[in-house]
């Protein structure tokens, strides 16, 4: 790694821990004096016309920019590899500790076994027959051949393939089916700054639209805020789990000590 992304790396997590500026001491500090001050000015002054630190004032330290806090997390966590155990009264606390919000579900994993075709005109009905449950939707012959090409796909990754090529009619039957089951959620306090800045997408969090996501980072357009879908364990069986919060949150700190 060139030393220009080391220095960057390590300042951005510095800052989502202590939640300030970062200065060339400060940092030199961190890094044990292994780079002077003087090195890391210098680099600091590169990453800013790279346009991912900035200085919010002459004398204040350096901050990441949008762009640099997602880019870090893309390369940091690894949302399929992911997989902690869920012990309630502890996610509950690091969800306050970190200012988070997460939410549970139970995966309900069922196969899609055979699409039925009911009257195919104008007011036809395509009926997706899965393992344990059924859905009906508007008939129409472009949907129809999609869905015979999916049989034998999980309900939750057919809903992803919905969400991802705009099957609005298809991706509302599916949503509406799982949102029996029940969803937990953790750091409520967290989520109501998120309904202040972009509701739409705090609403599409509470009614559990984002569990479509898979295994997935999620930058919600050009906000300030990031969303991670992954597995879990809870109560001994694997469930779905979606955390969010702002970019600048320490979300390393957070997953590590949910695993500790």
């Amino acid at each position: 790694m060139k030393k220009k992304d080391f220095l960057l790396q390590e300042m951005i997590k510095q800052y989502v821990k202590c939640q300030e500026p970062i200065g060339s001491e400060s940092l030199k500090s961190c890094l044990g004096g292994r780079i002077s001050s003087a090195t890391i000015r210098n680099y600091f002054k590169i990453l800013g016309q790279e346009g991912v630190l900035v200085q919010t004032h002459i004398s204040s330290g350096r901050v990441p920019t949008r762009l640099a806090l997602r880019n870090y997390w893309r390369e940091v966590l690894q949302p399929e590899l992911l997989e902690p155990s869920i012990e309630p009264n502890r996610l509950h606390a690091l969800c306050d500790e970190f200012g988070l919000t997460c939410a549970i579900r139970a995966s309900a994993s069922q196969k899609l076994l055979r699409v039925i075709e009911v009257d195919t005109n104008d007011d036809g009905t395509l009926v997706l027959v899965f393992e344990r449950d059924c859905v009906a939707i508007p008939f129409v012959a472009n949907m129809a051949r999609f869905c015979h090409e999916l049989v034998g796909v999980q309900i939750h990754d057919l809903q992803k393939i919905a969400h991802d090529v705009c099957a609005q009619s298809l991706s509302q039957a599916l949503q509406a089916l799982q949102s029996v089951e029940k969803t937990r959620f953790f750091g409520l306090a967290a989520l109501g700054e998120v309904f202040e800045s972009m509701p739409e997408h705090a609403l599409g969090f509470a009614r559990g639209e984002m569990f479509s996501l898979g295994c997935a980072l999620h930058f919600p357009d050009s906000s300030d805020y990031l969303i991670i879908a992954h597995n879990a364990i809870f109560k001994g069986e694997r469930v779905q789990m979606l955390t969010l919060g702002r970019l600048s949150q320490d979300y390393q700190g957070f997953y590590e000590a949910l695993a500790s």
